[in-house]
């Protein structure tokens, strides 16, 4: 897939045309961990479909994923729409590059933006009963860290919203991801991600997909936790 799928959004297609953006200053940075043009199909076209008008990220790092959602709710959602997203090193690791370009597109407004700690964020984000429709979770990748953002998450979704997981191959998040399938597939339903999938995948990613290997996993959220106090634990 060639990034003219991204003429939608063409700040998000010349970061990625490029391999640049800008830090907070304005100064041109290069880019680092950017989403694929195969995860950014993915979140677009389930945006698309699902039209949430609340959605949550955990991970900013150069905001190719909240500019897709951004500009997707903006499509869909013209009336009002908030994208909320949480980074701890938003300032420290990446330049404040995020917060600059989203600015810069005018989605202020929309955006709601929190430099702290997942867990810490999330449990708040529980506590004042708050819902979201849609999220995305790629943050730290240390299985304690992911499994936090997965549980807190679970909380926080609506009834029928989706939660997308990245980097699934990495061994700390496919480890929260057996965890889910084993011991929470009466609350997460696996979503089948595939028809929102650029078609014209490498033969090498199309036979690790037979296999079950997965950089990019969904679910539905089908009832509410938690899960009753007696549930049966199985080992993943």
């Amino acid at each position: 897939m060639n990034t003219d799928y991204l003429n939608f959004c063409p700040r998000l297609k010349e970061i990625i045309d490029t391999g640049t953006t800008v830090n907070s200053k304005g100064e041109k940075i290069k880019t680092e961990a950017i989403s694929t043009l195969n995860n950014i199909k993915v979140i677009r076209e389930i945006l698309r479909e699902l039209k949430p008008i609340r959605t949550l990220e955990i991970g900013l790092a150069h905001g190719a994923s909240a500019l897709i959602i951004l500009s997707t709710l903006r499509e869909i959602s013209p009336n009002g729409f908030l994208h909320t997203a949480i980074d701890p090193h938003q300032t420290t690791v990446w330049g404040g590059s995020s917060i600059r370009v989203i600015n810069d597109e005018g989605y202020s407004e929309n955006f709601r933006f929190y430099e702290d700690y997942s867990a810490i964020v999330l449990a708040n984000l529980v506590k004042e009963k708050e819902k979201f429709y849609f999220a995305y979770v790629d943050g730290s990748h240390l299985f304690e860290n992911v499994f936090l953002d997965f549980y807190y998450t679970s909380i926080l979704l609506n009834k029928g919203s989706i939660v997308l997981f990245d980097d699934c191959t990495d061994r700390n998040v496919a480890k929260v991801i057996k965890f889910i399938n084993k011991n929470y597939s009466d609350i997460l339903q696996p979503l089948n991600v595939k028809p929102f999938e650029e078609p014209q995948k490498p033969s090498y990613k199309k036979l690790g997909n037979l296999l079950g290997i997965r950089q990019l996993i969904g679910f539905r959220k089908i009832i509410e936790p938690p899960r009753q106090w007696n549930a049966k634990f199985r080992n993943f």
